[in-house]
């Protein structure tokens, strides 16, 4: 039977009701998929909210995870940076699916950067019904998926065109942190898809600057807005966050759209990491998004 590893490589959890939680929302999943849930033992090491384990017991607990087929990283928070220099120089024979968001932005890093195969950004769902348990179910059975401007009405078209290539799905503060490290793959002919939470526009200027300079965006060849939560000031006279990535597509020349349903809120899509997608947007504001099939 496939395995599945689940484990926490940044925030620890914060008691056995949010254990116990996780892995119901993930055993209908592991069911259909004839998956053998294997919960990493640090998934009983609670802490408060904000905390995370040593450094050396998660890094023994990402090699444990390596000799399965699917690790399942059941949450984000912070932490997962100490586990890319392992990532990056440690031996393994498998390539699991990784399956994670947020902060395990560095592992999707570390994963596109060894060429380790597919992973799947996003939070666990919470049914296997809606936004996040449907794509998931899709990406893991190894089918495609479309979006429109007819299902999702809320997205707009930021600058026209076509691309396609990988998609690369990440929390773009987290991969920022990243440039001028081993683990930051190189994007060339990829689709960036990103998002974040509780950053400002500046915030998100300042990542994709970042991103910029160090040349980890040469060779990009469409851009993806998800989800992007923050309060304003009632005074605030600076750009929004659609502005902020009209003007890098613009600058950098190549098709965007924002406000896609994924990152960090409720009933988000999943989202590939090293799939094929096809991005297309007109000038009258109609897009759609077709993540192809994986390859047999």
């Amino acid at each position: 039977m496939t395995t599945c590893y689940v484990c926490c490589p940044a925030y620890a959890l914060d008691g056995p009701l949010r254990r116990a939680k996780l892995l119901e929302s993930i055993a209908p999943f592991a069911r259909e998929f004839q998956l053998e849930v294997v919960p990493s033992p640090l998934m009983d090491r609670h802490l408060g909210q904000g905390a995370w384990l040593p450094t050396a017991e998660r890094r023994s607990d990402i090699l444990r995870a390596l000799e399965h087929d699917v690790v399942w990283a059941c949450a984000g928070g912070y932490g997962s940076a100490h586990l890319a220099e392992i990532l990056m120089t440690t031996r393994t024979v498998k390539a699991p699916l990784l399956i994670g968001y947020s902060d395990i932005t560095v592992l999707h890093a570390c994963w596109r950067a060894r060429r380790w195969g597919e992973g799947i950004y996003g939070a666990v769902p919470t049914s296997r019904h809606g936004r996040s348990g449907e794509t998931l179910c899709a990406l893991l059975r190894g089918d495609g998926y479309t979006r429109s401007s007819a299902v999702d009405a809320g997205v707009r078209v930021l600058r026209a065109g076509q691309a396609a290539g990988p998609c690369m799905t990440v929390c773009v503060s987290v991969f920022a942190g990243l440039c001028g490290t081993a683990a930051m793959p190189d994007l060339t002919g990829h689709v960036l898809a990103i998002e974040d939470v509780d950053e400002h526009p500046f915030q998100l200027d300042f990542a994709l600057n970042q991103l910029h300079l160090s040349g980890a965006l040469e060779g990009v060849v469409g851009l993806i807005g998800g989800s992007f939560t923050h309060k304003e000031r009632s005074d605030y006279h600076g750009p929004t966050i659609d502005e902020v990535l009209a003007e890098w597509s613009h600058r950098l020349r190549i098709p965007a759209i924002s406000r896609l349903p994924f990152g960090h809120i409720d009933d988000g899509l999943m989202m590939p990491c090293g799939r094929l997608i096809d991005l297309r947007g007109d000038e009258r504001g109609d897009w759609s998004l077709v993540v192809s099939p994986r390859s047999r």
